[in-house]
């Protein structure tokens, strides 16, 4: 029979002897390491007997720090967290001996089975000290982990020790000396257990694990409390560690494998082909800046994509040190790591930095491009191919290789998950579940693994997500960041500046741009196209924009002209740098119209077919087309490709890497084509027959997406167009106002008409394409009336109804609450007709967790019923004292069979007023002493919310019961009447029932309206 376990026992687990655990045994008078009759176990043995076994148990702790560290990466961490389940069971002996009891702690003896429930609430499979102590490991005491704050363990603490008590007091109640314990004593103990015993245990552990975090970094680093020495060090045993592996001084047969992961690390951020002569390009080792991050635990329901739940979680700093901290971690191989971030944002670096620096007797690093393995493989056989593109040696598979690195952790960085769905489609949602799947199988067979998975933030809710995995966000460079780039760019090339007489970019200059300045490439860009002429440093000052944007682009697709094909003329030059904008600008729309931010090569090649069909001579004009279309728009390296493999076959798709540049060039491809059918326009007008200029390409263009939807796009095309001189603008207001006109018409067959880059419906082209005329007007033309839009119509304004309902029922809901909130409308008068002038709201800016578009400021669209009815000033209309609309039956039926939300929310608080029987109120009107006409249901609603104060509202609402409501609907008017005459009698001003008796005969003969008069003038007038 096994005897009792010890504290000793336990420290054993980690590799403890010698002396210290000599003094333990000395200290408790060895009964702990007797094995003769009951001892305490574990928990109740960290009670101790004396002061001094907690300084024992750190120094017996701190005396296995040195054997420790050769062990194995996870077996060190297994055995690392065993060592802080101790000391959070010590830390709750320690408070249990200084603790105010009527008894000898001695007392508590018992079996090891027993003790251990009364720490755990369960018990171990056996009484053997191998299995007390994985029953201790697995309980789920809280540990401390990097993607947790501190204090949230503190708090986890102070609940388990809580609970413990618990268990103590029944334990304790059940046990002999309890008998003999007075009331008062047994109160005592039950106050010292729940009130003092939890936080004296909480300061025990805290001091505790100070200790621990000294003696093992590692741990420290589980809650980011190892101290900057630490942190040295653990730098410092990574560059050892490389500079050994270049040595060879590493085991045999991976050697190949980790020095493939240094040496990425010496390549340049950017080919010399993309460079000026004698410019510096920066290697990824030197041009690595650790990002801010934030980091939570995730759900299977979770929105990765969402804003607003990033917002949640704190910013952080130092990113691979908290990603090697969280790799010794349990958790670590417990659950994939997902590590999200925009394109551009230094993800794939990332993985290249841990590939080479984790410590290589620590970690098997196998970083696997999952655009260079096939898709349709498993998790195992991506790894395998990876390990042998990147070793040349095929007999290596994925057991073999994990044993030959043992004991070291392996570390699975699967980079461009988003590639894979991109590239092969939705079938690959589940990818995220077989990794998780493959981790918790190799666990399992005893090689545990960790597994980090790299995606662009936009596509993460496209996959399936494993509950309990961890979510890492890259955040954009702050000001910082971007400072300590530029002073390493700078410093790289003062020599090439120096010969150029070029001025270095500075943080200041480059944060004008922030857009540009907080992504790792895009900062590298924008430093480029400085370092030629200081470009931007002489334009950052005056440029902004489209201008801008326009400038840095058209600089690009230059220098890719200029070293494809050196020796253009100038005016090939120029026409072949537009060639490359147009293509540039034909992918934007190819992402734009299918309402995505990344498009395929496939769809790409189709869509260029469509829009510039190929031509076996060269041609002039902005619409001539060059072959090769992934060659072309795959060079630019500010547009990120994705790739996979499937069934052999290399797939591909293209994205921006920041949405600027698409939104830019669907606006400038847009200015470009107005401005093309401005030519045209003109050319026609001096022909004696003149033909219809033909829009179809721009109709092609603008009826799948609405432009509305980017804001940045009615951005760029408000800096484009309203710099026009005036003759251009009102040359192309006029076009755009035909436009709008031909909006809806039949068209003539297009050339155009194989561009598909969605499925809408039939309807929806037309409408999309009036939509974004419309705003195109309204961008050039700031004010237009419904008069000029609509100039064959009698009611104008019935018209635009219509076009709204039609844009409501065709465009997407996103589509058109942006196009709504764009447009800034006035109801007006025209003669004695209805008018309205629309403009362009510029002042609308995007809400930036759920990215709708929303007014800055409160504005009430006051209704005005004499408008709604068409009753202009001096008509007929404006003479009556009331007037009934319809039946709000009508009304009601109306919007229910619309199935409208907005009209929904307003029917459901109207149906109040149908349940009191009041619902006639709503479509009756009364013209009150001022001229202003008001309906029966505003004033009810006013008068409820008087709080009983006398005022105007009162006579006004008695008005619209004698005036409003047609003289057949007696039994509604005396109900009307009877609700406000209430408001009457609690603002203090009873009606005598004399004067409602008469009201009440008048109404029952329908008297004609001028029989109320003498009445109302008998009611009590307000103060004024």
């Amino acid at each position: 029979m096994p005897g009792p376990l010890r504290y000793a026992d336990a420290v054993r687990l980690l590799g403890g002897s010698g002396p210290a655990l000599d003094a333990l045994d000395r200290v408790v008078g060895g009964v702990l390491t007797t094995a003769a009759g009951p001892a305490p176990e574990l928990v109740l043995s960290l009670v101790g007997a004396d002061a001094q076994l907690a300084r024992l148990s750190r120094s017996l702790v701190s005396s296995t720090a040195e054997r420790i560290q050769g062990l194995g990466r996870f077996e060190r961490t297994e055995r690392l967290a065993a060592a802080h389940a101790v000391i959070v069971v010590a830390a709750y002996g320690d408070a249990m001996a200084q603790a105010r009891l009527p008894f000898d702690v001695r007392e508590l003896a018992t079996t090891r089975t027993d003790s251990v429930r009364v720490a755990t609430g369960d018990s171990p499979e056996s009484r053997r000290l191998a299995a007390v102590a994985d029953h201790l490991l697995r309980s789920h005491l809280p540990l401390p982990s990097p993607d947790e704050p501190y204090e949230s363990t503190l708090t986890a603490l102070r609940g388990f020790y809580a609970s413990m008590s618990g268990r103590m007091e029944a334990y304790v109640c059940g046990l002999a000396f309890w008998d003999r314990l007075t009331p008062a004593a047994r109160q005592d103990v039950s106050v010292s257990l729940h009130d003092h015993v939890p936080d004296a245990a909480l300061s025990f552990y805290e001091e505790m694990f100070r200790q621990l975090a000294v003696d093992f970094p590692d741990v420290g680093i589980w809650a980011d409390r190892v101290d900057h020495r630490a942190t040295r060090d653990a730098v410092r045993r990574l560059d050892e560690s490389i500079t050994r592996l270049m040595q060879g001084d590493l085991p045999t047969g991976l050697t190949a494998l980790r020095r493939a992961g240094a040496l990425q690390l010496d390549a340049p951020v950017l080919g010399t082909d993309d460079t000026a002569e004698g410019m510096a390009i920066p290697s990824l080792r030197e041009a690595y800046v650790s990002a801010d991050f934030r980091v939570a635990a995730f759900r299977t329901a979770d929105r990765l994509t969402s804003e607003a739940w990033w917002q949640q979680h704190e910013v952080r700093g130092g990113l691979d040190t908290f990603l090697e901290g969280f790799l010794t971690a349990p958790k670590a191989v417990e659950v994939p790591i997902l590590l999200l971030g925009l394109p551009g944002s230094g993800k794939s670096l990332l993985t290249k930095v841990l590939a080479a620096r984790l410590p290589a007797e620590d970690f098997l690093a196998v970083r696997v491009p999952l655009r260079d393995v096939p898709a349709e493989t498993g998790v195992q056989d991506q790894i395998e191919v990876a390990i042998r593109q990147a070793t040349g040696e095929r007999t290596m598979d994925w057991a073999d290789v994990v044993r030959a690195a043992s004991p070291a952790l392996p570390v699975v960085l699967l980079d461009g998950f988003d590639e894979l769905l991109q590239a092969t489609g939705l079938h690959q949602s589940d990818y995220l579940e077989r990794v998780a799947n493959f981790q918790q199988r190799e666990a399992a067979l005893g090689r545990p693994l960790a597994i980090v998975v790299t995606s662009r933030t936009i596509v993460a809710d496209r996959a399936r997500l494993t509950s309990g995995g961890i979510a890492i966000r890259l955040e954009p460079f702050s000001a910082t960041q971007t400072g300590q780039w530029l002073e390493l760019w700078n410093c790289k090339n003062a020599a090439y500046f120096s010969r150029r007489g070029l001025r270095p970019l500075t943080r200041e200059q480059a944060l004008a741009q922030p857009d540009l300045a907080s992504q790792p490439l895009l900062l590298l860009m924008l430093a480029l196209y400085d370092a030629q002429d200081n470009a931007y440093q002489g334009e950052a000052g005056m440029l902004a924009g489209f201008e801008l944007y326009e400038r840095l682009l058209t600089r690009l697709a230059r220098r890719e002209v200029i070293k494809h094909e050196a020796r253009l003329t100038d005016e090939y030059l120029a026409q072949a740098i537009e060639y490359e904008l147009l293509r540039l600008s034909v992918a934007a729309f190819a992402m734009f119209n299918r309402g995505r931010q990344w498009v395929t090569e496939d769809e790409l090649e189709t869509d260029l077919g469509a829009l510039l069909p190929q031509q076996t001579s060269p041609a002039t004009g902005l619409r001539a087309a060059l072959s090769g279309a992934q060659r072309t728009i795959g060079r630019f390296f500010f547009i990120h490709r994705s790739e996979a493999f499937r069934d052999d076959v290399r797939l591909r798709s293209y994205e921006f890497l920041h949405a600027t540049f698409g939104e830019f060039l669907i606006a400038r491809l847009v200015t470009h084509e107005l401005q093309d059918l401005m030519s045209a326009e003109r050319a026609e007008a001096s022909k004696a027959r003149r033909s219809r200029t033909d829009d179809s390409y721009l109709h092609a263009l603008l009826s799948f997406a609405a432009c509305a939807g980017r804001g940045p796009v009615v951005t760029f095309l408000v800096e484009a167009l309203r710099p026009l001189p005036p003759h251009d603008r009102a040359e192309l207001r006029r076009l755009l106002l035909r436009l709008f006109h031909e909006s809806l018409d039949e068209r003539p067959v297009s050339s155009y008409g194989s561009y598909q880059p969605s499925l809408r419906s039939a309807p929806a082209a037309p409408a999309l394409y009036r939509a974004n005329v419309l705003l195109l007007l309204l961008v050039v033309a700031e004010e237009v009336s419904g008069r000029e839009l609509f100039p064959t119509e009698q009611d104008p304004v019935g018209a635009w109804r219509d076009t709204m309902l039609l844009l409501e029922s065709q465009l997407y809901v996103e589509e058109w609450r942006a196009l709504a909130s764009r447009l800034s409308l006035e109801r007006t008068w025209h003669g004695d007709g209805r008018d309205i002038r629309v403009r362009l709201d510029d002042d609308v800016q995007p809400d930036l967790w759920e990215g709708l578009l929303v007014h800055p400021t409160e504005d009430p669209r006051t209704v005005n019923p004499y408008w709604s009815y068409g009753y202009a000033p001096g008509s007929e209309g404006r003479r009556y004292i009331g007037w009934l609309y319809t039946s709000p039956d009508t009304v009601a039926q109306d919007a229910h069979l619309r199935c409208d939300i907005g009209t929904d929310a307003l029917l459901h608080m109207a149906q109040s007023l149908e349940e009191l029987g009041l619902g006639l109120a709503l479509t009756s009107y009364v013209v009150l002493p001022d001229g202003e006409a008001v309906s029966a249901a505003r004033l009810l609603f006013q008068l409820w919310n008087t709080a009983g104060d006398f005022s105007a509202v009162h006579r006004d609402a008695v008005r619209a019961a004698l005036h409003s409501f047609a003289p057949d609907a007696t039994d509604f008017t005396k109900r009307y009447l009877t609700a406000v005459l209430r408001q009457w009698e609690l603002a203090g001003h009873p009606v005598p029932q004399d004067w409602v008796d008469r009201v009440h005969s008048l109404i029952e003969t329908q008297a004609a309206t001028e029989a109320y008069a003498p009445l109302l003038d008998e009611l009590p007038h307000p103060p004024t």
